[in-house]
């Protein structure tokens, strides 16, 4: 039997998704609970791997239990959220088709990363990424635009990344208004490279400060080289909005 889960948390007080010997993980501790609530060993599957610091809102993940496993959900979901920290939180849980897998069959996924423009540190946003307000958010929007497509994103990995194929399609890319001076980049694409938001809101921000023109984005992709785009930002501000499959 192959349950799917969706799963929310905060990802300050974890050096990431995957399981690290010696290191508080999300996939660590959502383990030790679910091994506990199902009384079986258990392996799980995410739709993909968040960085130290990186929280998210709609995480899928599936792992398989026996047949015999009696899964009800609301019991099930009652279950997992008792034994897991205030950080963690299961939000939904169902038995999944033999042929879902929570990585190969995503189709789309959400990523939100939160800024705001000020002069002075805003107590309230501190988990946020201050930007300088000599920023035009208007310029990083144009920016933005350059994204959508299919791309060969290079020059906005981490060159640890370890991956050769750096093909990827951003279906949408926007900077959206909160609140006053409060906003978030939405990306949508069919997959991410390792750091690939954090690289590229670094290179918004050279772009709304006026380092660099709006237009520079789309020699910065075709460039391929990391060197071209901005630095790796914080991963707290980041978050995991939702995974979309068929």
């Amino acid at each position: 039997m192959k349950i799917k889960l969706v799963i929310e948390y905060d990802g300050e007080n974890y050096s990431g998704w995957q399981k690290q010997d010696g290191k508080k993980t999300v996939e660590g501790t959502l383990l030790t609970v679910l091994e506990k609530v199902t009384n079986n060993p258990v392996v799980l599957f995410a739709s993909g791997r968040t960085d130290a610091g990186v929280s998210a809102r709609g995480q899928v993940a599936h792992f398989e239990v026996p047949d015999s496993f009696k899964f009800n959900k609301f019991s099930f979901l009652g279950s997992v959220n008792h034994f897991l920290p205030d950080d963690i939180m299961v939000k939904d849980a169902c038995v999944a088709r033999d042929d879902f897998d929570a990585r190969f069959s995503a189709k789309k996924k959400t990523y939100r990363y939160y800024f705001y423009v000020s002069r002075f540190v805003q107590p309230t946003f501190k988990r946020f990424l201050r930007v300088n307000d000599n920023a035009d958010v208007n310029l990083m929007k144009k920016a933005a635009k350059f994204l959508v497509g299919e791309h060969d994103f290079k020059s906005f990995v981490a060159r640890k990344s370890g991956k050769t194929n750096f093909v990827r399609t951003v279906f949408s890319a926007d900077i959206v208004s909160v609140e006053d001076n409060l906003y978030y980049l939405e990306i949508t694409g069919n997959g991410f490279l390792y750091n690939m938001v954090r690289i590229v809101m670094g290179t918004l921000i050279k772009i709304g400060t006026k380092k660099m023109a709006p237009e520079k984005m789309k020699d910065i992709i075709e460039g391929k080289q990391r060197t071209l785009a901005g630095k790796t930002v914080s991963g707290l501000p980041l978050v995991l909005w939702s995974v979309e499959y068929d």
